[in-house]
């Protein structure tokens, strides 16, 4: 579950809404559990625990000499494991960095393109994008922030949501990776004084609020 309050959440939409006030950059943040459901780590988990059943029945006092009910003692062990393998921390631990890391990218550059980042006036779109699961950030950019922003500086602010992340929580290093991106794109990209907020398209702009799945 997402732990972040209704107000917390009103929060971060007018720390949006000011930040658009501020750049001619749209500015979206998303936070997900995880990033894909790693089938893998539900066979692992089966595998790991229908072989720690067997063991259980062979280290018993029970006196088995028919190997066929090491096997069938497997059955409920493949279930079990299974079910096990669905939770986060089994996921987490049953799954490797590299499998992390290819997931959230591709999970971060899906979610850009379906919440329309990379149809603003400017190409100025900004994602940040959180998964829970894998503990990790990410923040993607449109080609007209990426021409003038070095990745370095993103780098900073993924590194600053990480220590807020351990000494407060999740709501607050978000805002205050929102306070840090808003300040970089007003830098970079501000908006002039009496300009009406900027559009993607007739149908209107992206929303300014936290996304939630």
């Amino acid at each position: 579950m997402i732990s972040i309050s209704e107000k917390e959440q009103a929060e971060i939409s007018e720390l949006i809404f000011n930040a658009e006030k501020k750049s001619k950059s749209e500015l979206v943040p998303m936070v997900v559990q995880f990033s894909d459901n790693y089938p893998a780590a539900h066979f692992r988990a089966a595998l790991i625990v229908s072989f720690i059943f067997s063991l259980i029945l062979y280290y018993s006092p029970l006196s088995i000499i028919n190997p066929i009910y090491f096997l069938w003692i497997q059955l409920p062990g493949l279930v079990v494991g299974y079910y096990l393998g669905t939770f986060p921390l089994f996921k987490r631990l049953l799954t490797s960095k590299k499998e992390h890391d290819s997931e959230v990218a591709q999970r971060a550059m899906q979610a850009f393109y379906e919440h329309g980042l990379h149809m603003t006036k400017n190409h100025n779109g900004v994602l940040i994008f959180i998964s829970l699961m894998e503990r990790q950030i990410q923040i993607l950019t449109d080609h007209g922030v990426k021409s003038k922003i070095d990745q370095k500086i993103w780098d900073e602010i993924v590194s600053h949501f990480g220590e807020n992340v351990k000494a407060h929580n999740l709501a607050f290093a978000l805002k205050e990776t929102i306070e840090a991106t808003s300040h970089v794109l007003e830098n970079y990209f501000p908006k002039e004084e009496n300009h009406t907020h900027e559009k993607i398209n007739d149908e209107g702009e992206l929303k300014n609020q936290l996304i939630i799945e």
